[in-house]
């Protein structure tokens, strides 16, 4: 896979090099006759690797589980991953580059803007393609799940992801030029640096540590801190980098543990405030829920972090979901209208459909009051959002 992501950056450079910074748009036209043949016999190679690598990874582990049927590779190539034409998505740096031209930059340098996006897109192409054709075979096994492995180098938050186990229904989360990959796997077989986080966090040398995972929170996982809390901690940072509201909800983690507390100092503000006194920032580590009591498990110290019944279960109370969820999971097959077994991004995109579906008949989707221009234009532009990612939220 790696292979083949080189060879569409070298093609796809070499196409954008024959770009006329006096005719941007014709010359980028012209290019794109010969480069879309070229990506989609990539993505065709991509998802031929990708469906039929499976089998044999699944055997290496002394797990191997008959199909229902086989992946169609030619189904995966020609189309982006957002179901774009392949030639509407290449088409897109031009835009950036006659967008970044209108507000005021140099020719030269706003090709090179849109130079570096063509290089995320036919990357992240190459990777969504193999990784999409072995989802679709994962998910024709029955009992069979994945684990998300490492492409080292990684950012922090692909690693705290790495080693967990996943049903066949769940989504693979990534950012763009992501290169991790799945293993299939009917349980976790977690152990090397490729999927457990915390052997591959220590086979990085220190100013890595401190790069991917940041000097504060590099410290705090070698000080024996939780890298979940850590990385996660950074999606609710305040600007100044003292606070956080991650895990503070009546529904986190923290705010659990700590009998009801919404202010959580960042492991930043922890080292910051305690100086040199390192017994002072592992207590406060652990007063702000960082250091756990099941200490640094691979798979997450946190109960619920595990396989459970989904967004819709809570917890396995709700029945009827429960029932849903484990009868997909005993039979490998689930009831394509049943939001319990969708993914969360299926339920996205199918939850914007009902609503959009309720102004097209002249309701208010909210259920309270008129149908205002408002809601509608907002309804619209919802649906259009998730219809353009496929319900997708892509990490940063």
């Amino acid at each position: 896979m790696r292979q083949l992501s080189v060879l569409a950056l070298a093609v796809g450079r070499r196409s954008w090099g024959q770009v006329r910074a006096t005719d941007i748009s014709a010359s980028w036209a012209d290019a794109l006759a010969g480069l879309v043949p070229l990506i989609t016999a990539l993505q065709l190679r991509a998802a031929t690797e990708g469906a039929g690598y499976v089998a044999d990874a699944l055997a290496d582990q002394g797990s191997y589980v008959l199909p229902d049927g086989f992946t169609d590779p030619q189904q995966f190539a020609g189309v982006a991953a957002d179901g774009r034409s392949l030639e509407g998505l290449l088409y897109s740096p031009v835009v950036a580059a006659k967008n970044a031209v209108a507000a005021g930059m140099d020719v030269s340098l706003a090709l090179a803007v849109g130079g570096r996006g063509l290089d995320r897109m036919v990357q992240t192409t190459i990777a969504d393609t193999g990784r999409a054709a072995a989802s679709v075979d994962i998910t024709s096994r029955i009992s069979v799940g994945w684990v998300r492995m490492l492409n080292p180098p990684s950012c922090s938050r692909c690693v705290i992801l790495a080693g967990k186990w996943f049903r066949w229904n769940q989504g693979f989360l990534r950012h763009p030029k992501c290169d991790c990959t799945h293993i299939p796997s009917a349980e976790d077989k977690a152990g090397d640096l490729t999927t457990d986080p915390y052997e591959y966090f220590k086979s990085l040398a220190p100013e890595e540590q401190a790069r991917h995972f940041t000097q504060a929170g590099a410290d705090a996982i070698n000080d024996g801190a939780d890298m979940f809390q850590v990385v996660n901690s950074r999606r609710g940072m305040n600007a100044a980098g003292m606070k956080t509201t991650e895990g503070t909800s009546k529904r986190g983690n923290f705010y659990s543990d700590s009998g009801g507390k919404s202010v959580r100092l960042t492991p930043d503000a922890i080292y910051s405030l305690n100086g040199d006194n390192r017994a002072a920032a592992l207590k406060d580590l652990e007063k702000y829920g960082y250091i756990l009591p099941g200490g640094q498990d691979p798979l997450g110290s946190i109960v619920g972090q595990r396989e459970g019944f989904g967004a819709m279960g809570r917890g396995g109370a709700n029945a009827g979901a429960r029932a849903a969820v484990q009868d997909a999971r005993a039979t490998g097959v689930r009831i394509p209208s049943t939001r319990a077994t969708m993914t969360a991004a299926e339920r996205r995109v199918f939850d914007a459909r009902l609503s959009w579906d309720a102004v097209r008949a002249g309701r208010n989707p909210q259920g309270r009051g008129p149908l205002t221009p408002q809601i509608a234009a907002q309804v619209e532009k919802n649906y259009r959002r998730w219809l353009s990612t496929g319900g997708q939220v892509f990490v940063q």
